[in-house]
């Protein structure tokens, strides 16, 4: 049984997962308890060490999932397939005390879910493209109005010379009447004033 628990930790060593580049450095600060101890751990058959070991292994992987998911869960997998290929050896010793308790919360940790890299690349161009088709139809909506104002004050320019030249026209036209009223009263004037020097020289 020894050598089977030896072999298996053999191949459960944690190895980190590749992680993000970003995280490397963060993750890399989180110390992770080896599966090897603890393997050596149960081979000793110590409980009080067992329990410690694993306590700091589950606060670990706590802080390590928000930093890199990936190794996290793959740590975590690691540690209850441990556990689980050692249960036996473990009660035998441990008993149903602190220990199980321990191991009780290690073994009922969900799986880490690791965000879709990929799948967060397209929803950010997805994102993207929507913004630029917004930025390009407003660009056009405000290029339409721009026209529009253009026209209007265009048409309001047009109308505005339509109605002086129809003020100067009038004017003229005011002018010319005018003209004509006084030609008139001043020919009137003329004939009167004939008429009566005629009238003059007829009386003597």
């Amino acid at each position: 049984m020894a050598a089977a628990a030896m072999t298996f930790t053999a191949c459960t060593t944690d190895k980190p997962a590749p992680a993000n580049t970003e995280n490397e450095q963060d993750s890399a600060k989180v110390e992770l308890v080896s599966t090897d101890s603890i393997a050596s751990v149960i081979e000793a058959a110590d409980s009080t060490q067992l329990s410690a070991l694993l306590t700091d292994a589950q606060s670990k992987i706590e802080q390590l999932k928000t930093i890199d998911p990936a190794k996290a869960k793959e740590y975590l997998a690691s540690l209850q397939a441990l556990l689980k290929e050692n249960a036996e050896k473990i009660k035998a010793f441990a008993g149903t005390g602190a220990v199980a308790t321990v191991i009780d919360a290690v073994n009922s940790l969900p799986e880490i879910e690791v965000p879709n890299v990929a799948d967060a690349a397209a929803d950010a161009v997805e994102g993207a493209a929507e913004d630029v088709k917004d930025a390009a139809e407003g660009a056009v909506n405000d290029a339409k109005e721009a026209v529009d104002n253009v026209k209007e004050a265009a048409g309001e320019a047009a109308q505005n010379v339509k109605d002086a030249a129809a003020e100067k026209v009038s004017n003229a036209a005011e002018k010319v009447e005018a003209a004509k009223d006084a030609a008139a009263d001043k020919a009137a004037n003329a004939v009167d004033a004939a008429a009566d020097k005629a009238k003059g020289l007829l009386g003597k």
